[in-house]
């Protein structure tokens, strides 16, 4: 197992998840000005690029170092990110450089295990820098983080260059390691293909050491097939390097050989249905990587999610290591082609089922499943014979991402989970099919099952010192002493999945500054994302209440990742959440009542988001019903949200005809309104008191241009 290319792929795959997330806020934000359907062009037009790219490879003149340039070129886009800002285009080309150069990188690499060890790492390195950052990317984030994954990206151009691929004598070296010390895996056939590898890059020298060094490694294999392909071979290209080694790794492998994925020609095009790796990028950002989506579908802690995401990724790879394939231990017997490809289609499928479908740890379990099963599917697609597929690369994973979210406000024939479903089964039969080099038979290797760990393996459980620093660093959390006569302010706001309306960019930090700068008591948010990839799967509830030390109560809406939030250090209790009617749609929503506690006096809040199209007042109506529904008429009770009526529609009377009484009005503050804040035309966010409350302040808070509504604040006593 060549350590320089688990490190390649490891760290481009992290790369190219981020870049993949930062994508999502910025052409949510173009779907404004040019309309949901054109930005679903664009977002297929950008993405149908790498497919392009990798169908191209294979005409490029055979010198051309298409790894190197790509990933210079994403170098140079991420650079400009970072100083100009992470607009569309620059992510754009970012996101598609990176996809590309992953897929060559997968394709360089030794052995179809070498590679997906390095994805699954990769996904190790992206949960930790997650953790660090309570899912706040660093493309986003503040000048630390930025300058700690601008130096990651340095280091991935550095692995790309810094070994010149003309120098026999490195590849000599790596070849003669290899051989010495048996490979990292404890598979002789390892140091077969790192010795042709090498070889590969080195070119032909004529020198019949070369040869020796190569026909060396081979006879470690200890099958004689081996020793007589590279002989063979040897004698028939007049015994040069390139000609043995490449002839001794396809024999291998079964790849078709060239001058390699570094220097363009036709056999740099590789084997492997790299369409499949799509389908994994599609399945991390959505579910499998994606610890927001974890801890608000199941209720666990975030960093617990982060750990347990970790330990299922360590354990993936000490299972690919053991699978029937090259650069395996063929622990795991296979007796035929189906079984692997059969068995991780069924787990992928059933896995995606419990975490989409399930609560509490019956989502981890799922989540587990779907890892372990896309790992064996992945680790076989990438063996497979043929490259078929390419050209469908990126949109593998752009489709069904922008499909999940398009659902939300243009609702699919069907439940948009089933999906990712589909996604699973594509996934899975990618996985299946004959492979290079089956040996078959139900032997089961006891000693490679219970083999220790490799050191890749070792090395990345370092990474969960991650979560444990920020459940160990999280700040506490207590009750201030509120009396029953003193006012309490009420920040209500629909803050957009925590994205800069104006930038595009995912920007939780402004939420937290804006909130902490007016010192609420009680905090209701509307549009609150955890995971969604057009919010940059920033887990907005746990960032917030990490930042501004304030427990929260979750009331998931459109689905578990897109909902309300209550934040505050009253005490809870009496917490109940519910669905409100669907009518005319076109998304689900959901409503939060919670009891504060105001030393020997209570308040019940309630907050929601009603439907948002003008033409939907009845539907508005009977939510208004539902809400009004779950009031005690004899507790002091707060209303407040994005409820999306002005002033002058019908939606009101349903409040202030049952004795309500809106904030904004009685306090004299009628006027202003409260969206939208780049141009404020109307008023559609309100906070209604019933009888026992006493409104004393009103303020649209409209120096805060975060999201597309102002917050506003009212200050309130209990009468």
């Amino acid at each position: 197992m060549s350590r320089r290319s688990l490190a390649l792929v490891a760290l481009l795959f992290a790369v190219t998840a981020q870049l993949l997330r930062a994508c999502g806020p910025l052409l949510d934000q173009l779907a404004g000005p040019v309309g949901i359907v054109n930005a679903a062009l664009i977002a297929l037009a950008i993405f149908a690029v790498p497919g392009v790219f990798l169908l191209a490879v294979p005409r490029l003149p055979s010198r051309v170092p298409v790894l190197t340039a790509t990933t210079a070129g994403l170098v140079l886009a991420w650079s400009a990110g970072q100083v100009f800002g992470l607009s569309l285009a620059l992510t754009a080309a970012g996101a598609v450089l990176a996809m590309t150069a992953l897929a060559l990188a997968v394709r360089r690499a030794a052995d179809p295990v070498t590679a997906t060890v390095g994805l699954l790492a990769g996904g190790v390195v992206d949960l930790c820098i997650r953790s660090l950052t309570v899912t706040w990317d660093p493309a986003w984030g503040q000048l630390p983080s930025r300058l700690g994954m601008t130096a990651l990206v340095l280091v991935l151009f550095l692995l790309v260059i810094g070994r010149p691929t003309g120098d026999l004598r490195s590849d000599l070296t790596v070849a003669a390691t290899a051989a010495k010390s048996g490979g990292a895996t404890g598979d002789p056939r390892d140091d077969l293909t790192v010795a042709a590898t090498a070889a590969k890059s080195g070119g032909a020298t004529g020198d019949p050491r070369d040869d020796l060094t190569v026909a060396a490694t081979a006879a470690k294999t200890g099958d004689p097939r081996d020793d007589l392909t590279v002989a063979a071979t040897a004698a028939k290209t007049g015994g040069p390097l390139g000609g043995a080694a490449d002839a001794a790794t396809d024999a291998k492998t079964g790849r078709e050989t060239g001058a390699g994925a570094e220097t363009g020609s036709p056999g740099a095009a590789g084997t492997g249905r790299t369409w499949a790796l799509g389908g994994y990028l599609a399945l991390w950002t959505t579910t499998l990587g994606n610890p927001a989506f974890a801890a608000s579908q199941s209720g666990v802690a975030l960093q617990l999610c982060v750990a347990v995401l970790i330990v299922v990724l360590l354990v993936a790879i000490e299972l690919v290591r053991r699978l029937t394939l090259h650069g395996g231990t063929n622990a795991i017997p296979e007796p035929d082609h189906w079984i692997a490809g059969s068995a991780a289609l069924a787990g992928m499928v059933g896995g995606l089922v419990l975490a989409w479908w399930g609560t509490g740890p019956w989502v981890l379990l799922g989540i587990a499943l779907t890892q372990l099963s896309a790992t064996v599917a992945v680790a076989r697609a990438t063996a497979a014979p043929g490259n078929r597929g390419d050209w469908a690369y990126g949109l593998v994973w752009v489709l069904p991402v922008l499909l999940f979210q398009v659902h939300y406000d243009m609702p699919l024939p069907f439940d948009n989970r089933w999906l990712l479903i589909a996604l699973g089964v594509a996934l899975g039969l990618a996985g299946m099919g004959r492979r290079p080099l089956h040996p078959g038979g139900w032997r089961i290797d006891l000693r490679g099952l219970v083999a220790r760990p490799s050191p890749a393996t070792g090395v990345l459980v370092l990474a969960l010192l991650g979560p444990a620093l920020m459940y160990a660093t999280r700040p506490p959390t207590t009750d201030p002493v509120v009396a029953g006569t003193v006012d309490v302010k009420v920040l209500s706001w629909n803050v957009k999945y925590g994205r800069d309306d104006a930038t595009g960019r995912a920007n939780p930090r402004q939420l937290a500054d804006a909130i902490r700068a007016v010192n609420p008591d009680v905090v209701v948010l509307q549009e609150v994302s955890r995971g969604w990839v057009i919010g940059g799967g920033v887990d907005v509830a746990e960032y917030l209440s990490r930042e501004l030390g304030m427990p929260f109560v979750w009331s998931p809406a459109a689905d578990g990742q897109f909902g309300n939030l209550l934040l505050t250090r009253l005490p809870i209790s009496g917490v109940r959440t519910g669905s409100l009617p669907y009518g005319q749609g076109p998304m689900g929503r959901s409503y939060l009542k919670a009891t504060l506690g105001l030393h020997g006096r209570s308040l019940d809040v309630i907050t929601a988001h009603l439907t948002h199209r003008k033409p939907n007042t009845p539907t508005r109506l009977a939510q208004i019903d539902e809400l009004v529904a779950q009031v005690d008429p004899a507790v002091p009770t707060l209303v407040a949200g994005d409820f999306n009526f002005w002033p002058s529609w019908p939606e009101q009377r349903s409040f202030t005809g049952a004795g309500w009484v809106s904030a904004q009005d009685v306090t004299g503050r009628g006027a202003a309104w409260t969206s939208p804040t780049d141009h404020p035309t109307n008023r559609v966010d309100w906070v209604f008191g019933s009888p026992q409350l006493a409104f004393t302040d009103f303020a649209v808070l409209n120096g805060v241009t975060s999201s597309d509504h102002f917050p506003i604040l009212a200050t309130l006593s209990l009468r």
